[in-house]
């Protein structure tokens, strides 16, 4: 007598994606370097924060999983809370909807807002994020145009 087994693993593709040729980018404004003196830690006078909406395309993630949205960056040097713009007098911030921020590298996240299912396998996730400006020394920054990049991660729980 034989006995005869078979065994495997069924693997199933999940994630989120921003959908193609969508990229995200966020001007934060033009400013006086004097808008920013003596406002260590604080947003420059006249500060425009910008609010964003991001969209991601997820394919098989069930019903009632977490989809959540951390950053990763360099970090200004004179406040880690911040994502570096190349000047040590200002760094860009980045938030929640509700104000609390998503520091760079940590494990802070936001949950994402998941929709029902549009068809088998596929549903839309979407998170709102602030960004603006703010002072990192409470020294006047030369004048120049700077800007940082941040890489975004969606995690699934």
């Amino acid at each position: 007598m034989a006995a005869v087994y078979i065994s495997g693993s069924v693997t199933v593709n999940q994630g989120c994606e921003i959908p193609a040729g969508y990229s995200i980018e966020i001007p934060l404004g033009e400013y006086n370097a004097r808008d920013f003196k003596d406002k260590k830690g604080a947003k420059p006078d006249n500060v425009r924060v910008i609010e964003k909406t991001l969209d991601f395309k997820c394919t098989n993630i069930s019903d009632g999983v977490k989809i959540a949205l951390r950053i990763e960056g360099t970090p200004s040097p004179n406040n880690s809370d911040t994502i570096d713009l190349g000047n040590p007098d200002i760094a860009a911030v980045v938030t929640t909807e509700m104000d609390k921020i998503l520091r760079p590298n940590s494990t802070d996240n936001t949950e994402m807002t998941v929709q029902p299912l549009y068809n088998e396998t596929q549903r839309n996730a979407s998170v709102k994020i602030k960004a603006y400006p703010i002072s990192t020394t409470g020294k006047m920054p030369t004048s120049g145009k700077f800007e940082g990049v941040a890489t975004l991660n969606v995690e699934v729980e």
